[in-house]
């Protein structure tokens, strides 16, 4: 397989599960980015949006944009200067706790995305990052799970979560991704409290077809970069359907 035309709109944590070592990772993520760049063009998440929601779909050429999920270092010090030698930009979505957190609370939340070797990003990194393109996006405060709490508390996690992001960068946040990503994960009452607060909401699940809920979420794929290349190739080697 190989990645077919359309829209694939790409979702990573990391560069590997691993303590950082930034010369090997440099090395992976290098790797991964030349070799997608041999089938695809590589656009913004707000191009690829715009273009699903409009129907601009292409027939002949693949289009693929990146986006990370929960703030992890590596994103600012490799994955970013990466991306831009690849002339495009990717977007973080982030859990505003973690960002500068001390090591109890990073230890906790470790846990819950089961990874326990990474460390967050600074505000003043995710300032850079979003200074230099790069799209600052909301995945809730404390990376919960929305099927395990109440209404109150999903509203607070969305909404506290927004006001710091553009407290701290100075803009207005249109983006959100659910944390954990699956429909089992974002009941209906999420969603409506969502669209309260964002006006674009992604998942992390049914890659086949472009949106789920009604036309109300747009999905992503999960993909990292350490994985098989034809692993790779068969989740991009879909052609997606509306």
């Amino acid at each position: 397989k190989r990645p077919k035309p359309g829209i694939h709109i790409i979702n990573s944590h990391f560069i590997t599960p691993y303590e950082k070592d930034t010369e090997r990772d440099n090395h992976i993520y290098d790797n991964y980015l030349r070799y997608l760049q041999k089938y695809a063009k590589f656009i913004t998440l707000e191009e690829a949006t715009n273009r699903i929601l409009s129907n601009s779909i292409p027939s002949n050429e693949v289009l693929l944009t990146f986006t990370f999920d929960d703030g992890f270092e590596e994103g600012y010090s490799i994955i970013a200067p990466l991306l831009e030698k690849y002339n495009t930009r990717g977007t973080f979505f982030i859990n505003a706790n973690y960002i500068e957190s001390g090591e109890a609370y990073q230890q906790e939340f470790n846990k819950r995305v089961n990874t326990f070797t990474k460390k967050p990003m600074t505000w003043e990194q995710l300032k850079d990052l979003h200074e230099r393109g790069h799209l600052i996006g909301s995945h809730n405060l404390d990376h919960s799970n929305f099927a395990e709490i109440g209404d109150d508390d999903i509203s607070f996690q969305i909404s506290k979560n927004k006001k710091l992001l553009e407290e701290k960068l100075s803009y207005e946040c249109h983006y959100f991704a659910w944390t954990y990503g699956q429909i089992k994960h974002f009941p209906i009452n999420a969603l409506e409290l969502t669209q309260k607060y964002h006006n674009y909401i992604y998942s992390d699940t049914n890659f086949k077809h472009y949106f789920s809920l009604n036309n109300k979420v747009i999905n992503r794929r999960h993909i990292e970069p350490f994985w098989p290349k034809s692993h790779i190739n068969y989740f991009l080697g879909v052609r997606k359907k509306k």
